[in-house]
């Protein structure tokens, strides 16, 4: 039987963008693991720009933030309105 490989070519960023917030919070992950991250550079960097990290429940809500936004269209009126709303109760605070 006959073998063929096949090649995509793809820029870093290009992947990256295609990733939900979890997947590239494990691609982060991997990359400490693997040392190519610095823990501590990370840490003190994030500290410096007052970020905290994310939590299960911020990742979840994220990726729950990006699938609503890819799935706009599919969205009843209706639904779109109230997350309009909501999001202009919240204005204010930011």
């Amino acid at each position: 039987m006959p073998e063929f490989t096949t090649e995509i070519d793809i820029e870093p960023s290009e992947f990256v963008d295609s990733c939900s917030r979890r997947e590239i919070n494990a691609l982060i992950e991997t990359l400490i693991e693997d040392g190519y991250i610095n823990t501590s550079a990370l840490s003190k960097n994030c500290e410096q720009h007052g970020v905290r990290r994310p939590n299960i429940n911020d990742e979840i809500f994220w990726e729950s933030l990006d699938h609503l936004k890819k799935c706009r269209d599919l969205l009843s009126v209706t639904e779109e309105e109230f997350i309009n709303n909501l999001a202009k109760r919240f204005q204010h605070l930011r």
